[in-house]
C-alpha cells in the first residue's frame, strides 16, 4: 500500500512538472523592425542601460514576476521581468537579476506607450 501511495505522489509531482505549448510570446523579435526605427537598433541580450541610451527613456514600465519566481528550487535569472513601452514604437522586455537584458522585442506602430 505504501509503494503505491509513494508511486502516486511521484506521478503527481513530475505531472507537476510537465509543460504544455502556449500561444503565450517568448524570447525574441515580434514584427517587422522598419530599419528607421528606434527598435533596428536594438539586440536580443543588449543591457538595458545600454538600450536606454541609445533610444531614450521609455514611455512608461512594468515590472513582474514570472512563474519561475514561485518554483521552490528555480535560482535562475528568468524571475522577474521588466517591461519598457515605446510611444508608436512596440515595447521592449528585459529579464535578469540585477543586471537586466533583452529578452524580447515586439514592434507595434499602435503601441500607446501606457499600460491599460
Amino acid at each position: 500500500m505504501k509503494k503505491i501511495i509513494v508511486l502516486l505522489v511521484l506521478m503527481a509531482l513530475i505531472s507537476g512538472c510537465a509543460t504544455t505549448s502556449s500561444s503565450k510570446q517568448e524570447g525574441g523579435v515580434y514584427g517587422a523592425i522598419p530599419p528607421g526605427s528606434k527598435f533596428a537598433k536594438i539586440l536580443i541580450g543588449m543591457p538595458m542601460n545600454q538600450v536606454f541610451d541609445l533610444i531614450g527613456s521609455p514611455s512608461d514600465m512594468k515590472a513582474y514576476p514570472t512563474g519561475k519566481a514561485f518554483a521552490p528550487f528555480y535560482f535562475g535569472s528568468d524571475a522577474a521581468r521588466s517591461e519598457a513601452l515605446y510611444k508608436g514604437e512596440g515595447r521592449i522586455t528585459f529579464t535578469g537579476v540585477g543586471f537586466l537584458k533583452v529578452y524580447r522585442i515586439v514592434y507595434d506602430p499602435k503601441e500607446s506607450g501606457h499600460y491599460r
